[in-house]
């Protein structure tokens, strides 16, 4: 099953135009579920990535502001510098942020505002 699951997710990484990554973060850093989809996506980007897909944006959720620092490296490394994808932008909340309305709020503005 898990092979079969793998190769739906592959079939449809080849149709996707854009790629929104979400995470908390862990140490600085994205999950380490993301980091394992991260690295076999590499087998599925190798030589060159999906070539519909030209975009990617970060949503990423803390404790602290000031946590991003590996998050943003690979979403840079990974995904800008790597693939070439187009920045959409990254969302953070930090906190109590994480909870409020007016967070949820910005995040559906920047959720709409992904084309």
């Amino acid at each position: 099953m898990e092979v079969h699951i793998h190769r739906e997710v592959y079939n449809l990484l080849k149709e996707a135009e854009m790629l929104v990554i979400a995470s908390p973060i862990y140490y600085h850093g994205i999950s380490g579920q993301l980091k394992c989809v991260i690295d076999r996506f590499y087998s599925a980007a190798y030589p060159r990535g999906p070539k519909n897909l030209k975009k990617v944006a970060m949503i990423l959720s803390s404790g602290d502001a000031n946590m991003y620092e590996g998050a943003l490296f690979s979403f840079k490394g990974d995904f800008l510098d790597y693939l070439g994808l187009e920045n959409m932008g990254v969302f953070t909340a930090h906190g109590s942020e994480n909870k409020s309305e007016k967070k949820r709020e910005e995040l559906r503005a920047f959720g709409a505002s992904l084309r």
